[in-house]
């Protein structure tokens, strides 16, 4: 068994995240990393601190706040359907809501979710895996609603084939312990036998896996 340390949300703080890594010596960042906003007063893109995430074991999955073309050219993003130590699951991406507030290729990108054939690949990886653990941007849509209502929040009423999809992975195998980000507050749920844990921004979990 090893310790990580599962990061939420980052948002491109790069600063505040160099100080959760730097007593880590394994972390997965849960998405939203923050890797591509183009600064169109600078002309120049964001870039994540590779030197401090080199000096350990330091990784990031994929959210909607990403690049999906310059994260596949970074040697520290996971890949969707990657399955690390052949215990935990990773999928990336999320639908933004305020997506019509944003501009294409600078701070959003169309394929933020993945299409329908890449669900299909990944649906079954996983099932030939079948991982104790997921890390995912995103929830499951259920557990969405589930975990809002008892907060007293709503959920807002736009279809993602992101959730609807992790929905799926729940019929195909119960994994143990489900770990995400993207809503922005921390939350720790039993949901239909499994344990989810939500992270907020830059908020942390250490976990023995």
């Amino acid at each position: 068994m090893t310790t990580i340390r599962f990061i939420g949300d980052v948002h491109g703080k790069w600063r505040r995240y160099e100080k959760l890594i730097r007593d880590s010596s394994r972390s997965i960042q849960v998405g939203d990393f923050g890797i591509g906003f183009y600064n169109p007063r600078t002309e120049t893109y964001s870039r994540p601190p590779f030197d401090s995430m080199a000096r350990g074991d330091h990784k990031f999955i994929r959210g909607n706040h990403d690049n999906p073309q310059q994260c596949s050219t970074h040697p520290f993003w996971i890949a969707d359907g990657a399955c690390l130590d052949d215990s935990i699951f990773c999928a990336g991406g999320a639908l933004s809501i305020d997506k019509h507030l944003r501009t294409e290729g600078w701070d959003w990108w169309k394929d933020e979710e993945l299409c329908y054939s890449e669900f299909l690949k990944l649906a079954e990886a996983y099932e030939a895996a079948k991982p104790r653990v997921i890390v995912s941007h995103e929830c499951p849509d259920a557990v969405v609603t589930h975990v809002l209502s008892t907060k007293n929040m709503y959920k807002y009423y736009i279809p993602s084939i992101t959730r609807q999809f992790l929905d799926n992975l729940m019929y195909i195998h119960k994994p143990d312990l489900w770990i995400h980000g993207h809503w922005h507050f921390d939350h720790h749920t039993i949901f239909d036998g499994v344990e989810f844990i939500g992270l907020g921004e830059l908020s942390y979990v250490d976990l023995e896996i």
